[in-house]
């Protein structure tokens, strides 16, 4: 067993995780208490929403006689643990995106199998933090941690710990609970009151670091769920925070990580020619959280008057759209468990902001087109084209993990083995898949990770439509919604590749043909791991005759099993013909 790890260990053990299997492997021990066997049992009928304020739910643990496909009865169930909202979340987005049935297990893979998705992923944890996480992490590790952060950190009583966690007693906890000093049992005993009326905690509001507590960023969250003002989140969630009374103001600083043009992008409980004033947009906590991705403490910064805040990043895998920063209303320190809440909220506001513009994109009648062109070393489809001497055509691109993508590519001029050679000197590419050669070029894939224009404009919220590379120098055209700020995009792909430049910028109307009703219609039945699914196969040489890659082939090249694969590709056939056939009764009615 490891010695106790904090907060920020767990973090770092949560985004080690390659996969998102392995993602929900580690939460659901971490933070939900499962043991091993457990892990392996639990499907999407047993969570539920308990309809409680904290907007946790509640995930039955089916015992070990009979599993998930055992009928619902008293006996199949062993017992019930409360899950974080980011949790339930996160369990209902795999079961879509992966086509789980309502009986299909989260993890279907052995105990054994369990065991050493935790091990590898505390490996390379231990690797990424130079040891701040323990390289040796087991199952166990992860619920014990569990029982403490429950215990120590938010104070929850050890009885229901005891329930959710299904140790036999009590006593089995005492190992995570220090001793208390006679001052801490009389706070403990005077907050606690007697049952059925409100004690001193209660009076004075909810400690938010007690169980039982109102969460601090509450507000942002249902900002983000409620969808007020999608146009603009990184204006609403500030709003919400502050309508609490933990924060005094909040506000949202808006730029880029190379040191470009930095703007308050939505402020609360302060005006933002008052931040300006205070030089916010220059200098500050707020712009290292930009700049390094990581939450910053400002305990005693004179632009909050002296009182504690955070900032955070608020990023959305690779892209850093800003930093939301928060100032206490009275001296009280930012606890760890407001810490990590306002983290996730800066996680959730800079997805919301990506998935905006990617929604206004979808439903725009026109849109800006802009054209970047990059010769930097870096850029991987210029140092190909430079240094084969060959053009190379993006064909597609399709997501495979949050922190990876596929690119499938036309190459003209150069043979499989001259690129095989490029991608072992490119930095963040790997794994090249050849699907065709032909007499002067070839069609192939390769896994990138980092050292991709085309990656990190997408991951701006742009739908890149053509890339060329050529003497190398590379040439990518991207669509935004029509009125977008391209700065903000342009300030990002100069982030990564530093020579980048933005070549033109034209307001155009939609294609008919790209958006046609019939595309329109059909693209709205895929889930996004069938869209994947279904790009990565027709783009793999799947479909064609002979096939240019066999079914196993394209589910490695996706990181997924053979029957995940099928599963993803079959529905999403269905979608499409579906589509197909549903439009040609309509026409013929």
């Amino acid at each position: 067993m490891v010695a106790e790890f904090d907060a920020d260990a767990y973090e770092a053990l949560v985004a080690a995780a390659e996969t998102y299997r392995a993602a929900v492997v580690v939460r659901l021990a971490g933070e939900a208490g499962l043991r091993t066997s457990e892990v392996t049992r639990v499907a999407p009928r047993h969570l539920r929403n308990p309809g409680v304020a904290s907007g946790s739910s509640l995930l039955a643990v089916p015992g070990g006689d009979g599993g998930v496909h055992a009928p619902d009865s008293e006996g199949s169930i062993d017992r019930e643990t409360v899950v974080p909202a980011s949790l339930a979340a996160e369990l209902r987005r795999y079961a879509d995106s992966e086509g789980l049935g309502d009986a299909d297990p989260f993890v279907d893979v052995s105990p054994r199998r369990v065991q050493m998705i935790v091990s590898e992923t505390a490996d390379r944890a231990a690797t990424r933090s130079d040891g701040a996480v323990p390289a040796d992490v087991t199952p166990r590790d992860l619920r014990d941690a569990f029982a403490r952060r429950l215990l120590v950190d938010r104070g929850v009583d050890p009885h229901a710990v005891r329930e959710a966690g299904g140790w036999e007693t009590i006593g089995t906890l005492d190992g995570f609970l220090g001793p208390l000093d006679g001052r801490e049992v009389a706070e403990a005993f005077a907050a606690a009151g007697p049952r059925g009326s409100a004690g001193p905690a209660e009076a004075s509001g909810p400690d938010p670091d007690r169980g039982g507590r109102t969460p601090s960023a509450l507000g942002g969250f249902e900002a983000l769920a409620d969808g007020e003002d999608r146009s603009s989140p990184l204006a609403t969630v500030p709003e919400r925070l502050v309508d609490s009374d933990r924060w005094a103001e909040a506000w949202v600083v808006r730029g880029s990580a190379d040191g470009g043009r930095t703007e308050v992008a939505g402020a609360a409980g302060v005006e933002r020619e008052v931040l300006v004033d205070r030089g916010v947009t220059r200098d500050g906590p707020w712009l290292d959280a930009i700049e390094t991705g990581d939450p910053v403490l400002t305990d005693a910064e004179p632009t909050a008057d002296g009182r504690p805040g955070i900032a955070v990043p608020a990023a959305y895998r690779d892209v850093t759209h800003g930093a939301l920063c928060v100032v206490a209303a009275d001296g009280t320190p930012v606890s760890a468990v407001e810490r990590r809440e306002l983290v996730a909220l800066g996680r959730c506001l800079g997805w919301a902001v990506t998935a905006g513009r990617w929604r206004d994109l979808l439903h725009s009648d026109a849109v800006i087109e802009v054209e970047f062109h990059t010769a930097a070393d870096g850029a991987f489809l210029a140092g190909a084209s430079g240094a084969l001497g060959c053009r190379v055509e993006l064909d597609s691109t399709v997501g495979v993990t949050d922190e990876a993508s596929r690119l499938y590519l036309s190459v003209a001029g150069a043979r499989p083995q001259g690129v095989a050679d490029v991608v072992k000197q490119a930095d963040g590419v790997s794994d090249l898949r050849v699907i065709e050669t032909e007499e002067n070029g070839c069609s192939v894939s390769v896994r990138v990770g980092s050292g991709s224009a085309v990656r990190t404009l997408t991951e701006h919220g742009a739908t890149v439509r053509d890339a060329t590379a050529e003497d190398g120098r590379v040439r990518i055209v991207a669509d935004l919604p029509g009125g977008a700020d391209v700065r903000p995009v342009a300030d990002g792909l100069r982030a990564a590749f530093e020579d980048a430049r933005l070549a033109s910028k034209e307001s155009v109307a939609r294609s008919s043909r790209s958006e046609s009703s019939f595309r329109e219609g059909v693209a709205e039945r895929f889930t996004d791991r069938q869209w994947a699914a279904l790009s990565a196969a027709y783009h793999g040489g799947y479909f064609g005759w002979p096939r240019g890659s066999t079914a196993e082939e394209v589910a490695d090249a996706m990181d997924v099993s053979s029957p995940t694969f099928h599963n993803h590709l079959r529905k999403a056939q269905r979608a499409l013909l579906d589509g197909l056939f549903e439009e040609e009764h309509r026409e013929s009615a």
